[in-house]
């Protein structure tokens, strides 16, 4: 159930560094890979299903999540890509 509440923070994040470092205005986000460290803490099944749901009628709405993963702790964003 956890993973709602990382869907969230996750969203507020990308959204607030997104707005911050790139002014989309008419580009659209194409994939956000997250990075999913050890012990897997993070359900990915149930993340995706939030966040999905977070997104809809968004910006983010349909955007391609990517997972990979790696051998540090943790669970983040590792790579954010936009149309040129």
């Amino acid at each position: 159930m956890h993973e709602g509440k990382i869907a969230e923070y996750s969203y507020s994040i990308i959204e607030e560094v997104l707005k911050e470092k790139y002014p989309l205005m008419d580009k659209k986000v194409k994939k956000i890979t997250f990075a999913i460290g050890r012990p897997h803490t993070v359900m990915r099944d149930s993340f995706e299903f939030y966040f999905c749901e977070l997104t809809r009628g968004t910006f983010l709405e349909g955007v391609d999540l990517i997972y990979e993963y790696v051998e540090e702790e943790g669970f983040y964003v590792s790579s954010i890509d936009i149309e040129d």
